[in-house]
């Protein structure tokens, strides 16, 4: 599957996720959420994440949330999140979900896996990724909303 697919599919599983019913669809992200975000990260946003977000600006959904530009919700924002994990900036890598047990998955944004998806075990160790969890933001956020449909 290609990320065109892997979007198509995202798109369409987005509006089907399990929602909270007190938490209604923040839709996507404008472009002064995404101007903010890159402020607060300290760093751009690859064109995959800028997409997604327009998309997605992050929601309580699947086992740990979507992250995103939210900073009217830390649970939900990306630099919060960051902001926790100092070391993953120089690493480039910018955490886009949890697992709901205090775990991320992070996007590689530099190096030989920019453009991947990793998982990061934060009890383990938080400066390592354990495990490759998507090729792409795409097919990555695929699987996760499969598993929440």
């Amino acid at each position: 599957m290609n990320d065109h697919e892997a979007r198509h599919d995202v798109l369409r599983l987005l509006s089907r996720v399990q929602r909270p019913p007190e938490r209604p669809f923040p839709g996507g992200a404008d472009d002064q959420e995404i101007a903010d975000l890159e402020r607060r990260l300290g760093v751009p946003l690859p064109d995959s994440l800028v997409d997604w977000l327009r998309s997605c600006k992050g929601e309580a959904i699947c086992a740990g949330g979507v992250l995103g530009a939210r900073p009217d919700d830390e649970s939900l924002d990306m630099a919060t999140c960051l902001a926790m994990f100092p070391t993953w900036r120089d690493s480039g890598w910018l955490p886009v979900a949890g697992d709901g047990c205090g775990n991320y998955f992070v996007l590689v944004t530099s190096g030989e896996l920019a453009g991947q998806v990793g998982f990061i075990d934060t009890i383990a160790d938080p400066g390592s990724i354990e495990s490759m969890e998507g090729r792409s933001l795409w097919v990555f956020l695929r699987r996760l909303l499969s598993q929440d449909g």
